[in-house]
């Protein structure tokens, strides 16, 4: 209950609401239709001093706040005085706050309010510190993003110089495994070729990890049979659980639909991670692998369930509340007895994430666990589709002329890396001539016919884009020739770079020589051979 204040006066009365006006934080000014001041608090005089003083000298409202701005911007010339002023002026008699510096270096955010008889309130709000926390915050967001920048820089540039050298390593050692060789021998080539996949698993989940962080990771979902995936998985892993005398097993439920939408890569990473750990920790018994499909309520789209069951060293509740961490493994002998960086199932969680789905674990000590990866996928219509055939399995004859005169050229400016590719392709009947820049591609097809060009990406003189490039514009008969680079970058974003510039195909060093052969057929015959998963 209000008291009623009969016994006060008018002029009391103004002079107690005029006393209270001057202890609010912020001011306010009153004017008459003629911007003639009619009070104004201390607050406002301190902040608009220029502004009040004027007024009151009888300028016009538009010379009062340029005298308002000069005070401000002392070295402003008369013009852009003028029109900062009459922006100033025009926003406020609309109704429309702007936010205005003071002499003494605070921010106001000053609205105009009309009241009866063409009078005027101006209310200031002191916004000083709000705009200081937001700049702190913009500089700290900046600072954050050119770290990530710098961080996916470095990355890229260490992935490069890595990739390099294991390109010639590997590459060499795949070709050594052909050759006739004792067991002793073969056993220690395969060593050099495990030893290297390690480091290339270590290096990618590195790269993916940053990726998915900087939120620069893409999904690309294309038309696959799911169960072609998961069997070339099966037939990729079924030798690695036999070295370790347990069976590998996997059943694909009659209902899982043949033809899907989805991410063949990462579904064949997120399910290789499961299927690695899987057989690293199970010491006997067996692992188990199992599609099932449920379809959701809009039209066509399924949720798929991979579950990968094993009987090895089981968890419990805290070991598992730890699991998808990056860097995180069961426990500290983890590391030490199995080996690994702790990054699979960090990124296996976030691709699922990222493809609709997520990752789960029932674990008992002792006992195994099951991790069950779920996605979400489209059907498509049954058409008629080319056969999958086998162009990921090594074989280079697939067309005539492969096996017995296939002419290529490569282009790349370390001989190691151009012998590298000639010792994968000639024991098949390529015909393989080098030349050592980009600069040089040109004139060697106009001395000789190609059927397709390998290009490193990244050459002295002009790189394999620009080779690209010039090689679409050129307007020669050759200016289609299928082309593919060869390149140690491997951030997302690459492949789709390389292709948009002209190239038909992407290999990612260190170069397969199974991979090099089913990139390098998909090129060639396009629609007659699928590439592999």
């Amino acid at each position: 209950m209000t008291r009623r204040t009969t016994n006060m006066s008018v002029a009391e009365l103004n002079s107690l609401i005029a006393e209270a006006a001057s202890e609010l934080p912020d001011g306010f000014l009153i004017y008459d239709s003629d911007y003639r001041v009619l009070f104004a608090t201390d607050r406002s005089k301190e902040d608009f001093a220029p502004t009040v003083d004027a007024l009151e000298r009888g300028a016009t409202y538009l010379d009062a706040t340029m005298a308002g701005v000069r005070s401000v911007y002392p070295d402003i010339d008369d013009d852009d005085c003028r029109a900062l002023s009459e922006e100033i002026v025009s926003t406020l008699e609309s109704g429309k706050p702007v936010e205005l510096q003071t002499s003494g270096g605070r921010i106001v955010k000053v609205t105009y309010r009309d009241l009866k008889d063409g009078r005027r309130v101006a209310v200031g709000a002191d916004v000083t510190e709000l705009r200081e926390r937001e700049r702190e915050l913009q500089a700290a967001r900046k600072a954050a993003e050119a770290a990530s920048k710098a961080k996916t820089t470095f990355l890229a540039n260490i992935s490069h110089e890595i990739r390099t050298p294991l390109n010639a390593m590997l590459g060499m050692a795949q070709i050594l495994g052909s050759a006739k060789l004792e067991d002793e021998q073969r056993e220690q080539v395969a060593a050099i070729l495990d030893s290297g996949q390690v480091l290339m698993a270590m290096l990618n989940d590195l790269l993916d990890l940053s990726k998915i962080e900087a939120g620069r990771f893409e999904i690309a979902p294309v038309e696959k049979d799911i169960n072609v995936v998961i069997h070339r998985m099966m037939r990729i892993w079924t030798p690695r659980a036999q070295e370790k005398g347990i069976s590998l097993t996997s059943s694909i439920d009659e209902n899982v639909p043949l033809r899907l939408m989805f991410d063949p890569i990462r579904i064949r990473q997120c399910v290789s991670n499961l299927l690695s750990n899987a057989i690293k920790f199970t010491g006997k018994g067996e692992v188990g692998l199992r599609v099932s499909a449920q379809p959701l309520e809009e039209s066509g789209m399924w949720r798929i369930a991979i579950a990968v069951s094993d009987t090895g060293i089981g968890m419990d509740e805290e070991t598992i509340g730890r699991l998808f961490q990056p860097f995180s493994q069961a426990d500290a002998s983890i590391g030490q007895t199995y080996g690994g960086t702790g990054l699979g199932l960090a990124i296996t969680r976030q691709l699922a994430e990222l493809m609709g789905g997520e990752v789960t674990v029932v674990s008992t000590p002792g006992k195994g666990s099951l991790f069950t990866l779920t996605l979400v996928a489209e059907e498509v219509a049954m058409a008629a589709h080319p056969a999958e055939g086998e162009a990921g399995n090594g074989e280079l004859a697939t067309e005539n002329g492969w096996r017995d005169g296939l002419r290529v050229l490569i282009a790349d400016d370390h001989p190691l890396n151009r012998k590298l590719v000639r010792l994968f392709l000639e024991p098949h009947g390529a015909i393989v001539t080098e030349i050592s820049d980009g600069d040089e591609v040109l004139d060697a097809l106009r001395k000789d016919e190609f059927d397709i060009v390998l290009l490193d990406a990244h050459m002295r003189r002009v790189d394999g884009i620009d080779a690209v490039r010039e090689i679409r514009a050129a307007g020669e008969v050759w200016s289609a020739i299928p082309t593919v680079i060869l390149t140690a970058d491997a951030m997302t974003g690459d492949r789709a770079r390389y292709i948009n510039a002209g190239a038909d195909g992407y290999v990612a060093k260190p170069i397969d020589q199974r991979e090099l052969a089913a990139e390098m057929s998909r090129v060639l015959w396009p629609g007659k051979i699928q590439a592999a998963d």
